[in-house]
């Protein structure tokens, strides 16, 4: 299920760290790959870019201590084209061994379906 963005979405719940390693992880396209392996919600979504004008879902994602990243999902509703009036985030660390946990929640609640 892929998150829904500018005609609503359903809210779920954040799902439970993956315990077993997956593969290694060297670059954030990596590790938001990995978010999408084990929360199917976050499969397709591109990284955010300039050129992605009127999206209204993407990631971004930053170094962490262990060599992994913090990769944010975020997806918006709400006139997308002018650049979303909500936003919700899914924050998740991926740690360098493919290692998934969940890591919060922000933003605007996301509306039911």
């Amino acid at each position: 299920m892929a998150i829904a963005a500018c005609g609503g979405g359903g809210a779920t719940p954040t799902p439970p760290p993956v315990g077993s390693p997956g593969p290694t992880i060297t670059t954030p396209a990596q590790a938001a790959a990995r978010v999408g392996e084990t929360d199917q919600r976050f499969l397709g979504i591109a990284e955010q870019s300039a050129a992605l004008i009127g999206a209204s879902a993407w990631w971004t994602a930053e170094a962490i201590p262990d060599g992994g990243f913090r990769v944010t999902f975020t997806s918006g509703w709400g006139d997308c084209p002018a650049g979303c009036i909500n936003k919700h985030n899914w924050i998740f660390e991926v740690s360098a061994a493919g290692v998934v946990t969940p890591a919060g929640e922000s933003g605007d609640p996301v509306p039911a379906q």
